[in-house]
């Protein structure tokens, strides 16, 4: 037992300063789940996460963005992108967490550093109301315009910045779908103050936002609303039953501009991608036209003999295959390598076509 003992003992105290060594390879960067900082200010990366590691000491004034309007999300791959214009070594960097909410402070928002704060919660967005604000006497279709609220410290205001700063190229267009008994839900109390915070994506189909209302530090309601983006598309609409193999043309399709789910808007055809091109498969009367109804150009047929390349770190290796399945360019298909030393039971390669008789492992 005390050999066992010392041995155990012994690996131990050897292999400590390698653990240590792997360990000291990867500096981290841990995103905060959400910050508060001054309304016009830098955003660093100390600002959004917590730093571990020497190399990453000269990054930590690096501006990531700027809070020049309201609350908005920087992702993970957002500070990837930032460091590696900045000259940083991504492969010794870490990133943990996948988004930080930054919620720049303006209007009375200011003053909150001497009110009470929840210990519980991060840098939560806090309003504080101190007279009543009449909510939209009538919303169409409770279709809300996030623009006409983004400037007041009302929960309203704040949930519209939330949602529309994770578009932004669409915050003018875009309306935000919110029932009726959640606007309810919205509307301020004088001398509450608010706490206003994203329970899901904000990029999705339907955001959840948690309202806190306090009285002092004491919480006198918690409420849960939803909030469905909406953007504004040119679409085409299938004036009759389509056939597969059809062609497109002005008279078969009809242009409307519609708000749609954000996945819905990433999946429709815009009417110059439609004109001139086959349908993939039937499309009934009346039916929005999307992406993968209109057939592609074969970039690879089955059979096909395939360049596959593939890169590993600072090496690139091709090797030949054919292909098992037609593909079109972004299409991710598979393949089987031609050397004649393989195995029998090899297993197909999976890899995405990107030129003609071209594919890359991803």
């Amino acid at each position: 037992m005390n050999i066992m003992l010392n041995i155990t003992l012994h690996a131990f105290v050897a292999l400590s300063p390698l653990v240590a060594a792997v360990s000291a390879l990867a500096d981290t960067v841990t995103l905060r789940p959400s910050v508060r900082v001054a309304h016009g200010s830098a955003v660093t990366l100390a600002d959004l996460a917590s730093l571990d590691g020497d190399a990453l000491v000269k990054f930590s004034t690096l501006e990531i963005a700027r809070a020049d309007s309201g609350a908005f999300e920087i992702s993970a791959e957002n500070l990837r992108q930032k460091l590696a214009a900045a000259g940083a070594e991504l492969r010794a960097i870490r990133i943990r967490g996948d988004t930080t909410v930054v919620r720049p402070i303006r209007g009375r928002v200011a003053d909150l550093n001497a009110a009470p704060k929840r210990p519980t919660v991060e840098n939560p967005a806090v309003i504080a109301v101190a007279a009543p604000i009449a909510l939209p006497a009538k919303v169409i279709e409770n279709l809300v315009d996030p623009s006409a609220y983004a400037d007041q410290a009302t929960p309203l205001g704040v949930a519209c910045n939330l949602v529309s700063n994770a578009f932004p190229d669409e915050s003018k267009t875009m309306r935000l779908f919110i029932r009726e008994h959640d606007l309810a839900k919205l509307a301020p109390k004088p001398g509450l103050r608010y706490e206003i915070d994203a329970k899901t994506a904000l990029g999705s189909d339907c955001v959840h936002i948690e309202v806190v209302a306090f009285d002092d530090t004491r919480i006198v309601s918690r409420e849960r609303i939803r909030v469905e983006p909406r953007l504004l598309r040119e679409v085409c609409v299938i004036r009759c039953d389509g056939r597969r193999g059809a062609s497109l043309d002005a008279q078969s399709i009809t242009t409307e501009r519609r708000l749609l789910a954000p996945r819905a808007a990433e999946r429709v055809a815009a009417p110059g991608e439609a004109i001139g091109e086959v349908l993939a498969r039937t499309v009934p009367e009346g039916a929005l036209l999307e992406r993968d109804d209109l057939a592609h150009e074969l970039a690879i047929h089955r059979n096909d003999r395939v360049m596959v390349r593939r890169e590993v770190g600072m090496v690139a290796i091709e090797i030949e295959a054919i292909a098992l399945e037609d593909g079109s360019a972004g299409d991710v298909i598979a393949l089987e390598r031609t050397d004649k030393g393989r195995s029998r039971d090899a297993q197909p390669l999976s890899a995405e076509v990107v030129g003609r008789g071209r594919a890359v492992i991803r």
